[in-house]
This record gives structure tokens, sequence and C-alpha cells, in this order.
């Protein structure tokens, strides 16, 4: 969900053409759709390494959203909600554009409105508000609202079922990085027993496998630790090393040392030395950060 919006506006088609030129002979946007292409011309040669004309983008930015254009409103929030390249961050104006474009119906917008009013910025935090548009994003199929709705509503008894049902939601989320962690919560959430889950381990195995799948560095870990013991899953030592391997690789500091312990401990250690010499300087790098 994160977006960086300086870098690149989102790409627009539009067919109608634009209806006169300024003094410098230029086509004088007309419509809210030319407003918005004008300033991705403006913006675009910073993706180019050129000099760009942010403050003459900004200007048409503005002026797109205020005819009504969803995508203006949605990037004027983006904007003005993380500030940089010398735009302040404005939590409340970030707010009043992410409102407009809720109006219209956009469910990207009632999860930032959400992250807004949950975390107090520029106003007084309101969890209840927060929810509320946490769940229509949710309802939307936004991903990160499912996550993070998920969470809260599993803090209480009352609502712990529906957290369940969205932590599954965000577990099968399109984007791969949220839901190879959702995966992994529940794969945690199963091993526990937390949340009126009975133990499974087998479950618990399901989960982390597919968050290792989907690149989830804890749970290729976990996973790898359950292959190299062959509980619950069948025992395969090859696959559970190579898993611990793509923990290590993505500097997960419990990883390497846990390979740097199987390296050395394992009956060809004197093999394996230079590979764990290796990951033993990578860890005592990552410590010194």
């Amino acid at each position: 969900m994160k977006r960086n919006y300086f870098r690149a506006l989102a790409p627009l088609l539009f067919c109608a053409g634009f209806s006169a030129c300024d003094d410098a002979g230029e086509p004088v946007p007309s419509t809210p759709e030319e407003m918005y292409a004008r300033a991705q011309e403006l913006i675009k040669p910073n993706i180019e390494g050129e000099k760009s004309d942010f403050a003459g983008a900004m200007q048409w930015l503005i002026r797109s959203a205020e005819a009504g254009l969803l995508q203006a409103q949605l990037d004027l929030g983006g904007i003005y909600l993380t500030g940089g390249k010398d735009i302040p961050a404005e939590p409340v104006k970030a707010y009043d554009w992410f409102a407009r474009a809720a109006a219209q119906g956009s469910t990207e917008a009632e999860f930032y409105l959400g992250h807004i009013l949950y975390n107090g910025l520029g106003r007084a935090a309101d969890r209840a508000a927060a929810v509320a548009h946490w769940r229509k994003a949710a309802e939307g199929g936004i991903g990160e609202a499912q996550y993070r709705l998920a969470h809260l509503l599993l803090q209480d008894v009352a609502t712990k079922d529906e957290g369940l049902a969205l932590l599954e939601k965000a577990a099968a989320s399109s984007a791969l990085k949220l839901a190879a962690q959702a995966a992994c919560d529940m794969g945690y959430i199963c091993a526990k027993g937390q949340h009126g889950v009975a133990v499974d381990m087998h479950k618990a195995a399901e989960w982390y496998a597919r968050s290792a799948r989907g690149g989830n560095s804890r749970a290729q870990l976990v996973y790898g630790l359950m292959l190299l013991s062959g509980d619950p899953v069948p025992a395969n030592p090859q696959q559970g090393m190579s898993m611990i391997r793509l923990a290590a690789g993505q500097d997960n500091p419990q990883a390497i040392a846990m390979l740097i312990n199987l390296l050395r401990n394992a009956e060809n250690a004197a093999e394996n030395e230079e590979e764990a010499a290796a990951w033993s300087e990578r860890l005592e790098s990552l410590r010194r950060k």
C-alpha cells in the first residue's frame, strides 16, 4: 500500500484534446484529466534524471483534484501524508483529500483515513472511527486494511472470529509480502493455540510453508527447522537447509545464527567452515549496524 507519489504519478489514459495554448504555445489543460496529465508531464523528467517542475506539477495536480479527479485526490493525499521534495507532511490536508476520494467510493482512501485516525496524525486518535474506515477498506479488498483490522479484532474475544477470517483473507492478498506475513501469523496462531484456535501443528506447518514460499524469512526459518526435525512434516534435510539459507539470505539474524550452528555441528563440519565463517562475518556486520 505504501506508495511513492513523487517518483511517478499513476498513468492515466485520456482521449480529449487540449483546448487552448499558453503564452509559450503549450496546450492549456481544461479538463481534470488534462490537468492530471500535465502534472505527469512536469514531474516526468525526474524519472529520467532531468530537472523537474514539482511546483508546477503540484499546481496542476491540485486543480485536477479540486475538479473531482479521484486519482489526483489520492495522489495529493499521499503527498501530504508523507511529505518530501520540499513539501512538508501535512496530515490535515492529507485527511481532507482522502475524505474527498472516499466520498467517491475509493476503498484505498478509506484505508488511509483509518491510518490517520488510528495514529492520531494531525488530530486526536480515534480508534473507533479508524476501525470503521478500515472495515470499509477491508470489505473492498484492501489487503493491508484486512491485516491491520484483523489484529485489532483479535484483541477482543467478542470479535476474534472476524479477526481470524480477515487474517485469512489477508493471507490471500495480491500483495505478496503482506500475504506472506499474514500466513506466517496464522501459522503462529495455530502452533500456539491462540485466539480460541486449537493447537494444530499440521495446520501451522501448512501456513508456514505457504508463508515461506511467499518469501517471509521468519516462516522460512521455522519451516526449515520443521523439515530438518521431521516434525510435523516428513523430514527433508536438504530442503530444510535450503529454507534456512533463504531466510539467512534476507539478513534474518536468527536464521544466520541457526545456519552457522548447523554448519559447524554437521558431520562434514570441516568442509562447511568457509561458509560458516562467511555467515559469521555477515552476522557481526548486522550487529554492528
